[in-house]
């Protein structure tokens, strides 16, 4: 295994050397020496919304909902021995999760990091799947999905996804109902697995104070052969415009939860396009509603938000959308106060200083993000997962002008694209 390029940025002062293995499988490395913990980071383009594909040989498939989830715990439980029970001998820190169109596994260890490798790599790339392991999984799932569905904040959330979208599968929950659960059998998993857990649809990425070459050598020891093939995910076909205006539901909350929506019209798909709309959207909600904005405090100084507010962006690469969302006892007048604020912020447009300011708190925060072997190596999988530069948020932030701010605000906070959920107290 060779190097086959390399990915430096002296701005964050981090160098990402980049190989690709036999089989296809993406490597990248990321050398931080003098730290004492080593970090390994495993992913691929997978997650909760490709529950529809069709596989190389033309076969159409269509599993549950919730199976990208369901399948992370099957290979958390390792052929013979649990994966968590291998880790904690090592003395390491494991994990994984599923996302809307990813999945991911990593551990963090101070110690016999090379041995941590060949757990990772063993059962992300042979796992067992039978129908009976299926069974015994599906109480432990039911349980968290139900615990996720007594949160407020997870069911507020999901209540927005379905007023901003139709048919979109960001409305499901990565875990899926529990009826979805019942269903799922140890075929619907292997074929998963077999379509979309392929070498050539993975990242590894590594960062920590190791051998270069002696860590190129071992993780190419551990890889299996190449499993050529493609797989097309197939989604259905979503309206332009919101689903609804205004969602509620009761739950067993003492105050209103409230949230916002601002959905894109349609995605840019991955790559700069990507990272530039998620760049330019954070930096909208930021100049509106960051704390120490203009138009935050007028709006906690008339008291019609309070310190529950809070606001992001979310995106992938045939959706987007802005959250706002906070608590208080008359939703309306919270409503109508932040669509207010932004409405001024579309008009007024941002001004130089406040502009530069959110700006550089942005570039602080990418700096201070990545300065930790797990938290590099984490971005830096995100970034290739995504395919952009893991470094180019550096240049997009860079590179940035108030007038591509304003104008992303502009379109962004569009009237007509705009849907509110609320979480109410049970009557």
């Amino acid at each position: 295994m060779k190097i086959v390029k390399q990915l430096e940025d002296q701005r964050a002062d981090e160098c990402v050397q980049v190989a690709e293995a036999a089989n296809g499988m993406t490597i990248a490395l990321s050398q931080k020496p003098g730290f004492s913990t080593s970090a390994a980071y495993i992913g691929l383009r997978f997650g909760s919304t490709d529950t529809c594909f069709e596989t190389s040989d033309g076969k159409q498939v269509q599993v549950p909902d919730g199976s990208a989830h369901f399948l992370e715990h099957k290979l958390f439980e390792g052929r013979e021995e649990k994966v968590f029970d291998r880790f904690g001998k090592l003395g390491a820190n494991f994990n994984g999760g599923t996302g809307f169109r990813s999945t991911s596994y990593y551990f963090v260890t101070s110690d016999r990091f090379e041995e941590g490798l060949e757990v990772l790599l063993d059962f992300v790339q042979d796992p067992l799947i039978t129908e009976e392991r299926v069974e015994k999984e599906k109480g432990i799932i039911e349980q968290e999905v139900r615990m996720y569905q007594d949160e407020p904040s997870y069911r507020g959330l999901f209540l927005l996804h379905h007023a901003l979208y139709h048919q979109h599968p960001i409305r499901v929950t990565p875990g899926g109902a529990v009826s979805e659960v019942q269903r799922t059998t140890a075929q619907d998993l292997q074929a998963c697995y077999d379509a979309f857990y392929r070498p050539q649809n993975m990242v590894l990425s590594l960062a920590g104070d190791f051998d270069l070459e002696q860590t190129l050598q071992k993780v190419d020891s551990l890889m299996l052969p190449a499993n050529p093939g493609v797989t097309k995910k197939i989604y259905p076909q979503e309206e332009g415009q919101p689903a609804a205006d205004w969602l509620e539901e009761e739950f067993n909350v003492s105050r209103p939860h409230v949230w916002i929506g601002w959905r894109d019209a349609q995605g840019v798909g991955l790559g700069p396009a990507l990272l530039e709309r998620w760049l330019l959207s954070s930096l909208a909600i930021d100049l509106v509603l960051d704390h120490s904005s203009t138009y935050h405090e007028d709006l906690y100084q008339r008291k019609v938000v309070d310190d529950s507010l809070s606001a992001h962006f979310s995106c992938d690469s045939d959706w987007g959308y802005a959250c706002v969302q906070g608590v208080s006892d008359k939703p309306r007048e919270f409503v109508c106060g932040v669509r207010e604020a932004i409405a001024r912020f579309c008009q007024d447009g941002p001004s130089v200083e406040d502009f530069e300011r959110v700006r550089s708190a942005s570039w602080g925060s990418v700096i201070s993000g990545i300065q930790t072997p797990a938290a590099l190596a984490g971005s830096v999988l995100n970034s290739m997962l995504q395919q952009y530069s893991p470094f180019g948020i550096l240049d997009a932030l860079q590179n940035v002008t108030l007038e591509q701010v304003a104008e992303r605000g502009r379109q962004l906070f569009d009237p007509a694209q705009s849907s509110v959920a609320i979480i109410k107290p049970q009557s």
